[in-house]
C-alpha cells in the first residue's frame, strides 16, 4: 500500500540563514517517509531553497514571517530600528499578512511548521489548521531582555509570548534554550553530507595533505581585516565565505559567493577547521561532521550561552573574541585546531530531523 502525501506550509524566521537550513533538513526527513508537497514562507533568496532541496515539490512564497534582530552587521544589531518593526509586525494589519493567509487557505495543507516564526502560528489559527512550532528559541525569550534599553520590547514580548502558546505540537531542537513544559526534545537538526570530502577538495583543488580552514559569519557578508595575513600561511588554504561576485582562487586563498555550487554542509566535512561567527546552523553542521570550530559568540545576544555550552560538551571547540577575530590572533591557532580533527569522530545519535518527521505524522495521523 503507497504512502499517503502530505502538504505543509513552511514559515521560516527571516532571521539568518541556519533557520533556513533547518528547514530544509526536516522538509527532506518529512517528504523520505512520504513524498509531499510544501509552500514555504520566507524571505530566503529562492535559490537557497531550490539547489538545497532540489527535487522536492516546493514553492517559494516571499514574505516577511517575522523581524528578528535588525542587523547592522553579522555582530551587531539595531534595537531602536528592531522594535520600530516589531512594533509594526505584530500589528498583523498590512498586505503581507493579507497575502499569506490568501496563499495559505489556497494551498489547503494538512499542518503548518513554524521554525521559530509567529506569523505561521498567527495563520493556523486564523484558519483552524493545526501548527507545529520547531524552535532552539523564541522571539519572546530572546527580546525581553532588551526592556531596559528600549520599553517597547516589554509589549512585544508579552504579545509574542502569547502567540507563540498557539502550537499543537511543540518541538525543541538541541541546543535549545529554555525547556518548555508542552516541548518535545529532539536532537541536533542538519543537513545530510551530499558529496565526500576528497570530491570537494578536489573541486577546490586543494589535496588531501593542506589543512582547509573555512572561515564564515553565517549567512551575512564582512569585510575580513585580515585578509593580508591569510597569505603569509601557505602550508594551510583558506576558504571565505561572503558576498563575493564569483569564485575565484588568490594564492591560498578560496573566494566563494553566498550563491555557489557547493553544499555549505560538504564545505564544512572537507574542512579541518571552522572559523567565525557561531550559529545554529554553523554549529551543528561543524559537530555532525567532526570539525573542530573556533568561534566567536556574540555577548549581546541570548542564544550565546547554549551554543557556547553545547559546544564546550561535545565537541572539539575554542572560543575567540570579535576583536581577536577581526585581528587575525587565531591564525597561530589553526594549525593545532585542524590537528585535531583526526580526532574527531561524527555523532553516532540519530540527525533530530528525523525525530521532528516522526512526531509530524504521529500528529498527521491521528
Amino acid at each position: 500500500m503507497a504512502k499517503r502525501s502530505h502538504t505543509y506550509a513552511y514559515f521560516v524566521t527571516s532571521h539568518g540563514f541556519g533557520h533556513g537550513t533547518r528547514a530544509c533538513a526536516v522538509i527532506h526527513a518529512l517528504n523520505q517517509r512520504n513524498r509531499s508537497r510544501f509552500m514555504i514562507f520566507s524571505s530566503l533568496p529562492d535559490w537557497f531553497w531550490s539547489e538545497n532541496l532540489g527535487e522536492i515539490e516546493h514553492q517559494c512564497i516571499h514574505a516577511e514571517t517575522d523581524i528578528g534582530l535588525i542587523q547592522k552587521s553579522p555582530f551587531h544589531h539595531d534595537l531602536d530600528l528592531t522594535a520600530k518593526a516589531w512594533m509594526n509586525f505584530i500589528s498583523f494589519s498590512n498586505e503581507n499578512f493579507d497575502r499569506c493567509l490568501h496563499r495559505v487557505n489556497q494551498f489547503e495543507p494538512e499542518c503548518i511548521l513554524c521554525d521559530i516564526s509567529p506569523l505561521g502560528l498567527w495563520v493556523g489559527q486564523r484558519l483552524g489548521i493545526p501548527s507545529i512550532l520547531i524552535e532552539n528559541f523564541t522571539w519572546d525569550w530572546m527580546l525581553e531582555i532588551y526592556a531596559e534599553k528600549n520599553p517597547l520590547f516589554h509589549t512585544i514580548s508579552q504579545q509574542l509570548f502569547d502567540l507563540y502558546q498557539r502550537f499543537d505540537l511543540r518541538l525543541q531542537a538541541t541546543p535549545f534554550c529554555q525547556k518548555s513544559e508542552y516541548g518535545i526534545t529532539v536532537n541536533p537538526i542538519y543537513r545530510h553530507q551530499v558529496e565526500t570530502e576528497s570530491e570537494i577538495r578536489k573541486q577546490l583543488q586543494v589535496p588531501a595533505s593542506t589543512p582547509l580552514i573555512m572561515i564564515t559569519t553565517g549567512g551575512i557578508g564582512h569585510q575580513y581585516e585580515f585578509l593580508d595575513a591569510l597569505y603569509g600561511h601557505s602550508d594551510q588554504n583558506f576558504l571565505l565565505t561572503g558576498n563575493y561576485k564569483s569564485i575565484r582562487c588568490e594564492e591560498n586563498v578560496i573566494f566563494l559567493p553566498m550563491r555557489n555550487p557547493f553544499h555549505f554542509q560538504d564545505l564544512v566535512c572537507a574542512s579541518d577547521a571552522v572559523i567565525g561567527k557561531v550559529g545554529y546552523g554553523t554549529l551543528v553542521e561543524s559537530w555532525a561532521s567532526g570539525t573542530p570550530l573556533l568561534g566567536v559568540y556574540r555577548k549581546d545576544f541570548r542564544e550565546s550561552f547554549k551554543l557556547r555550552e553545547f559546544s564546550k560538551k561535545n565537541m572539539r571547540s575554542e572560543e575567540m573574541t570579535l576583536k581577536e577575530f577581526e585581528s587575525g590572533y587565531w591564525l597561530n591557532k589553526t594549525q593545532d585546531l585542524a590537528n585535531q580533527k583526526i580526532f574527531s569522530s561524527k555523532p553516532k545519535i540519530e540527525n533530530g530531523s528525523l525525530q521532528v518527521a516522526r512526531e509530524v505524522n504521529s500528529l498527521l495521523d491521528k
